[in-house]
Parts: C-alpha cells; structure tokens; sequence
C-alpha cells in the first residue's frame, strides 16, 4: 500500500493556562538532520514502551475542539531516532523529549491509521524519558467515536468512547491493550459542569474565565481504550452503594433524567453482588459511576464510569416492561462483568480479544439468570448464541473465535458476533459442563487472581485449563477456539448377540447443501450422549478423536434411541439419519430436558439445512412442540417455520402457511391475551410475547391483528391508557396491516417526541408498513433531514429483513449506500454490508456483488463482510430450490 507522509508542522504556541509547564528546551544546531520516518506496518515497536500517563485536557462540550497535553513517562529499550505511538485526526503543535534532566523538540509526523511519529535531533538512550505532546482534538458529532458531542434539551454533553483503536482520536498514546499503565487526567472544563473519570476527584480549583480545573486520581494500570471521561452540566443522582466495599453508586445523566433510573438503581447493587459471589472477590474500584450515554452504541465497561446507554438505563416510572428491565440487567452484568475480564484481565493483543467478550458473553449466562431465575436466560441464552454461532460456523468463509490480526481492519472485524461472543461462550459452556460447573468456576477464579492486572494470550488461559483438567482437554478446547467451523457427530449403533451394546461414532465438518467447502475436518470432541428405551436412559461421554470411535454403552439392552447431545450443551451438530430422528421425535418428551428437546431441535433444523431431511417432513412434527410447557421448546420448533421462503410461495402458498401457522399458536395467544393480568410472573410474559409474535405475527390471525391497531391508536392519543407491555407486541403488529392514517399518526408523533428513545421506537414501527408509497416514505427517512441517521437507520435494516418490504429495501439500499456510507462509521458500514446476506435471489446476487465489490475495499472489514453476506445468499438459493417442491406437497395437505 502506498503510504503518504504527512509531516506536522512544529509550532511553538503559547501554552494554555492549566497546562504543565515544560524544562526549557536545549538548544538545538542550527540545521538538524531529522531521521527517514520508519512506520511500524501495524504494531508498535519494542523499543519504546510507556509507563505513566499525565493528561491534560480543556474541555467545553460546544466547542468544536479541544486543546490538550500529554506526557508519557516511558521506558527505552534501545537507542531511536524516532518513537512511534499513535495520533489520528490530532493536530500535534509541539513535541518535546525529557531525558537526563535535558529536553528538546521533537518532530511529529503522521502516517496513515493513525500512526504518529516523533522524530529526534539525537539517539535517545536506553533508560527513561518523558515525551511531552502539545495538541488539538476534534469533538465528533456524528458517529460517537473518541471525544464526541451529544446535545439534548438545549445543552451540550460530551463523552468518550475508545474500543477498540479511538483513544488515538482523543490524545496521543500507545494505543494497543496490552500496554497496561497508571493514568492521571486533568480536566479543565467550565465552572459548575460536572467532569468525571474512571477514578474519583481529588480536587476541584477555579481558574480564570470561569473555568475550574478537575484532578483525578491516578489509575490503576489499564489500557488506552478503557480510559474514559465525561464533561457537560449533568443531574447526578446518588444511588447508595454497591458491592462488599460500599463504594458509592451514582448514575450521571442528562439534565432532568434522574427520575427513569429508578430500576437500574435497584437492580445494579444486586449484579455487582452476584459478580463479586462469582469471582470471590470485591468489586475492584473505588466508586461506580455509571454514565449515561446517548445511545446503545458507546455503552462500554469504562472501569470505574461504566458506559450504558439510554435506551436501556433510562425508564420512565410505569414503563418498567420485562423487555426494558431485562434489557438493562443483561447488558450491564456484561459491561461490569468486563472490570474482571477487560480491565483487570486485558487481551495482550486483539487476536485475542475473545478472552474477553467470550468469557463476558458466558459468565452473562451464570449470574444473570441467578439474578432472575424466572428468565430462564442461561438455557435461553444458549440456545441463541450456539444457533447463531453454529450458522455462523456453516459458511466458508467462517471465521475462528481467535482471529489472526494483521490490520487495522482486522482489529475491528475481531469484534464478531457470531464467533468472538456466541461461539467463543458457546463453546465455554461446553467445557463448563464436560469439567463440572463448580470445577471449570475455580479455573476462572485461578486465572483471573494469576493475571490480575496484567495482559494475557490465549496460552496463558489454556495453561490454566491444562493444569486444571490435563492436556487433553486444552489442546480440545484449543481446537474449538483456533478452527473456523464445527462438527457433525453421527453415531451408528450394534447390538451383538450376547454383548454389550456400542456406539461407533464418527465426526466431519457439518455443511449445509450447496457449500463449496470441504468435509473434512476433525476436532477432539467432547462428546456427551444418552441412549434408552422410552423414558429411561443411561449416559456416557468419550473424548472422540479422530474420523470415528467406538464407545461402549453403560447397558445391557439394546436401546430404542440414542441422544447425541446429552445436556444440550455440546457444540457440534448431531447428524442423525431419518430413521434416528423419527425414533426421537417419538419418544416421551419428558425423556429429555429442556436444554436435551432444543438441541435435538436445532440438529433437526440442520438436517433440514444439510438436505438429509425435506423441510416439508420436518413441519409435521412442529405441531408437537407448539404445545409444549416449556416457552423455549416452542421456540425451537417454531425455528424450523423460518426456512419456509415466503417469498417463494405464491398468493395462495402464502395464505394456507399463515393459517395453518396461527392454527398452531393463536389459540394460546389468544388464551394468554394482549394485556397482563394482575399477578403475571416475567414467565408469562415473555410466553405472551412468543405467542403473539407467532401468531399474530408469522401467522397473522385475523383476530389478533383486529385487536392491534385499537391498541396502538389508544396509545398514539394517551401514552398512559395502554399497558407498556402489550403495545410492545401490538406496534408491529398494527403497522405491518396499518393505513397511510396510521402511518401518518406514527410519523408526526416521531417528529414531536423529545425521547430519543421513544422516538426510534416510532420510527422502528415505520417499517413494517407494506404499502409500497409508505415504505417509500419510511426508507426516505433514513437519509432525509428530519431524523439523525443512526436513529431511523433502523428503517431500512428490518425492511431488508421482511419479503414483502424487501425489493423496494435493496432497492433504496443500492440508491443510498454512498450517502450512508458518509454518516455512518466503518463497523456501521460493515452491518450494513451483512444485511445483504438475507437476500435470496440470483438476480440480488449478482446485483450485490457488482455494486459492492467496487466498495467494500472502503470499509473496515468490509471485504470479508461481503464474502460471508455473497455465500448465506448462495446457499439460501440453493436451500430453496431443495425445499420447495416438499413445503408446496406439505401445504396442499394442510
């Protein structure tokens, strides 16, 4: 790649009032011969290595700028000309370098992603230096990356946020994770704002002009992306204390707010309990401050200001729905949950960053669904993530949970959720449960008090399992973590006259019909099944290595059927023949557990997907689970009902699905009704919520989606007058049959509500209008002027998602991308690049490619973002040729 230097002019300023003052430079020769700028290709060099930070900031959130000061006290390991560390769109007007009681300037230059180097008049020797930075940063906007602005209610807030490589945006550092170091920050900000830190205040003092200069404590060791700081006239509200420490618990939000934190603040005392419970240890910082930020995006475990977005932490009194409440739970355990595995345990590197948010994503599992056991969240949870990451897995083009980095667009592609979160926890719950809860918990607690406060790799972790549970069980979990892809384990029984029974089992790379890639492909595969007769079983588990192995079965009798995912917790399809999966489908549900009925599911639904089994089959047998007690056996069954292409079937096709869909759930739909009753546990809610989705959504029964629209147009005229939690399933609902009437009430009370977050609410409901003239006028809202884009981009990413609006949606998509793609940051770019992948038509294939081939180059992550979107549409195209004839031969008998 050709590399355009960019050399900064040096420029000496008068210094800012608050900033430190600096040694008088020594004087230099009169013509200096600066060294060639030698940029690192990606990583930065050994040779310069920082050790503390001291920065210094003026801060005014409605300025467009900022100036600042940073000096980095840092170790050198060999004697340089030149030190590279990082800086991206900053302006460096100065640069100094302190060593041995003498300083002078320093050239900054800037190469590309932001590299910033400094250029020495003379070698810097082995020892320690200070290199000091004077400079001005940019306040975003637009994309809420670095510093970046927000205002709401007439006033302007600032806030930060970093992953994984936007600490460079804000100031000059060395900005790679497992550069650990104290920080201390100053703040000069204006007189009665609030300014906080991921440490507490140690100091406020006026300064001129109205201004007060804030001082921090210094940190704790951590990285450049976890630093974080927030500025702005905010409410804080007090909110007790937290954790076995009592340190303080506040919430900072915009002016006027305080009054929706009420469940946050009941519920966050309860979660960092459960992580302390967890790890056997005490909350590690001295306050807990949660900021709340503007949107979803930029909620991040800043360590001691943890960032968590409005529209989970801000609930109005009376709005506190199952959805809004769990929401909240689920991702601030996560966000706090990082202070244990991303603050006090940090990636050395970004190959590695699955240490982080996989283990986030599994420990998500265990203390959640202590906190509300009524959720159900860990079998639900499961579920999810082992069918998102086992889809993910069925591509070429899948990606392993550790991922080699070698770019900046690498580094942000780690972030994937299919691998790096529902695989790589997914794949943790498997060893969970091969180890025993109890014992695998003790392997996290070793290694996380082993490594506290330092960088760690993935050897590092696998030497704690391999201590713990011996070699061969690291060197499987090492395979799991390291190879794209996943197994399919089949098992052929033999009953010998007068001999045990055995199970010869064999493994390849499950892949769905039409993929191009290669079977052959083996891991070491803790293996766990049942075998039995009616409803008793026995279990037995074997370590299979190798294309095939034979297991003795724990039991004399020859068994009527084998389980091969005993626990559903393995992560590998079952590959049963039809005859295997008729003698399951036939056995007593209670023979199995919940977690047991959907996996057996899931592998049914992937034997559908791999052709061994007619789609049209398989949807006699979803009636079963409709009526089953347990919500998440039901949603397994229903799974199978979104492989029927709509879009395939003709008017009529579609009609008969719908119905003979509602005729499954709308009687429990019905039953359950629109609105909660008094007494209802979160249980019934979240069933009422399956139900009407299914029916009245997926099936459309007329008698439910009759009841939606009253709903929605009681609420549009008295936000009080209808219960929160049934206009979150009647909105939808009421929209997808709604009138330009509707649509018009929706889009003028969009206009008028100051809540953000109800206002992409309403703006979200927009796009489930199926009248061509009002999805035309909903996908304008993206890109007109009204709206801020991040907030009605929602529009056009569910219209491509739903067969009736999505012609018109892949229309607008092509006509848009490049405004878009001039508002939106590189990783919204990347999901809008993903979204493609739910097209299903040779012609949008070759309309896809073409268009984005030439873009994608562009964007960070882009090109491999495409390749995995180009495939799912392939193998779409070829799915529904496979499954067509058996679903049109299952509707003319039904």
């Amino acid at each position: 790649m050709n590399r355009l230097l960019l050399s900064l002019v040096v420029a000496v300023t008068v210094r800012c009032a608050h900033a430190p003052e600096a040694a008088p430079p020594a004087a230099a020769p009169a013509t200096l011969a600066w060294p060639e700028p030698r940029p690192p290709v990606l990583r930065l060099p050994d040779t310069v290595r920082p050790l503390r930070y001291a920065l210094d900031l003026k801060l005014l959130p409605a300025e467009a700028t900022y100036p600042g000061s940073v000096s980095i006290d840092v170790e050198v390991r060999e004697p340089v000309r030149q030190v590279w560390l990082h800086g991206q769109d900053l302006e460096v007007t100065r640069a100094r370098v302190t060593v041995g009681g003498r300083t002078f300037d320093a050239k900054p230059v800037s190469e590309s992603e932001g590299r910033l180097g400094l250029l020495l008049p003379e070698e810097l020797p082995v020892g320690t230096a200070t290199l000091t930075l004077d400079f001005t940063g940019k306040v975003d906007r637009e994309r809420s990356q670095g510093v970046y602005g927000q205002a709401e209610g007439g006033e302007s807030y600032l806030y930060t946020f970093f992953e994984p490589i936007d600490a460079r945006r804000a100031f000059p550092c060395f900005d790679e994770p497992a550069l650990k170091v104290p920080w201390k920050l100053r703040l000069t900000v204006k007189a009665g704002h609030v300014a906080l830190a991921n440490h507490p205040v140690v100091s406020r003092e006026p300064v001129a002009d109205g201004l007060e200069r804030v001082t921090f404590a210094e940190s704790r060791p951590m990285p450049s992306y976890l630093v974080a700081f927030i500025v702005g006239p905010f409410d804080v509200v007090e909110a007790g204390a937290v954790g076995r420490a009592s340190v303080p618990l506040r919430f900072i939000v915009p002016k006027g707010r305080g009054g929706e934190t009420r469940y946050a603040a009941s519920v966050t005392p309860r979660i960092v309990k459960g992580l302390e419970d967890f790890f056997d240890q005490t909350y590690p910082y001295e306050k807990l401050d949660v900021a709340v930020v503007p949107r979803y995006w930029g909620t991040m475990e800043h360590p001691g200001l943890v960032a968590l977005g409005q529209p989970l932490t801000l609930i109005p009194p009376g709005e506190e729905t199952l959805n809004r409440r769990r929401s909240y739970a689920v991702i601030a355990n996560h966000e706090l949950g990082h202070y244990w595995f991303s603050a006090v345990v940090t990636n050395a590197w970004w190959d590695d960053i699955w240490l982080n948010e996989s283990f986030t994503a599994w420990l998500d599992r265990q203390t959640v669904d202590r906190l509300e056991p009524s959720w159900s969240f860990q079998q639900e949870r499961a579920m999810s993530a082992t069918e998102s990451a086992l889809a993910s897995d069925a591509l070429e083009a899948a990606l392993p949970v550790r991922k080699p980095v070698a770019s900046n667009d690498d580094i942000v592609g780690s972030f994937d959720n299919g691998t790096t979160y529902d695989k790589g926890s997914s794949v943790i719950a498997m060893f969970e449960a091969w180890l025993g809860a109890e014992r695998f918990r003790d392997v996290m607690r070793s290694y996380v008090r082993k490594h506290a406060w330092g960088a760690v790799t993935t050897e590092d972790f696998l030497a704690e399992v391999s201590q713990a549970a011996g070699p061969e069980v690291a060197s499987s979990f090492k395979g799991f973590i390291e190879k794209g892809g996943a197994p399919r384990v089949s098992a052929q029984v033999t009953c010998p006259a007068g001999g045990a029974p055995t199970v010869k089992l064999s493994q390849e790379r499950y892949l769905p019909a039409g993929s191009r890639a290669s079977t052959q492909q083996e891991w070491q595969v803790p293996v766990c099944l049942r075998a039995g007769t009616g409803t008793r079983s026995s279990r037995v588990c074997s370590m299979l290595q190798g294309p095939s192995m034979e297991v003795a079965l724990p039991t004399k009798q020859c068994p009527a059927w084998v389980l091969l995912n005993a626990g559903g917790t393995g992560y590998y399809r079952g590959g049963y023949s039809r005859e295997q999966l008729a003698k399951l489908l036939a056995t007593p549900a209670s023979a199995f557990t919940t977690g047991e009925q959907v996996a057996l599911w899931a592998d049914v639904d992937a034997a559908v997907g791999r052709g061994d089994l007619p789609l049209g089959e398989a949807l006699e047998a979803v009636p079963a689970t409709a009526r089953s007690p347990e919500r998440l056996v039901v949603e397994s069954g229903a799974a199978l009902l979104w492989q029927v292409r709509l879009d395939r079937l003709s008017v009529e096709e579609r009609k008969r699905f719908r119905a003979w869909v509602a005729s499954l759930y709308a009687p429990r739909a019905r039953a359950l009704g629109w609105v909660s009753r008094p007494g209802d546990g979160d249980d019934v809610k979240q069933s009422r919520s399956l139900f009407l989705r299914l029916a009245g959504g997926l099936g459309e029964d007329p008698a439910l989606l009759k009841e939606a629209t009253p709903l929605v147009r009681a609420w549009l005229a008295d936000r009080k007058s209808v219960d929160p939690e049934a206009l979150a399933s009647a909105l939808p609902r009421a929209a997808s049959h709604g009138d330009a009437s509707l649509f018009n009430a929706l889009l003028e009370a969009a206009k008028k509500e100051q809540d953000r977050n109800e206002r992409v609410r309403l703006l979200s409901a927009l796009s489930y209008f199926r009248q061509p003239e009002l999805e035309r006028r909903a996908l304008g809202l993206v890109v007109g002027s009204d709206f801020d884009t991040r907030d009605a981009l929602a529009i056009l990413k569910m219209s491509l998602n739903m067969p009736e609006t999505q012609p018109l949606a892949w229309e607008f998509y092509r006509q848009q991308f490049d405004v878009l793609s001039q508002r939106l940051r590189s990783d919204e770019q990347g999901g809008l690049i993903n979204q493609v992948g739910n097209l299903c038509d040779a012609t949008q294939l070759a309309e896809a490619e073409a268009f984005l081939a030439p873009r994608v180059k562009r964007v960070e992550g882009g090109p491999r973002a495409l390749a995995r979107a180009l495939e799912s549409i392939r193998l779409c195209i070829e799915s529904a040729k496979l499954q067509q004839q058996s679903v049109q031969d299952f509707l003319r008998a039904h």
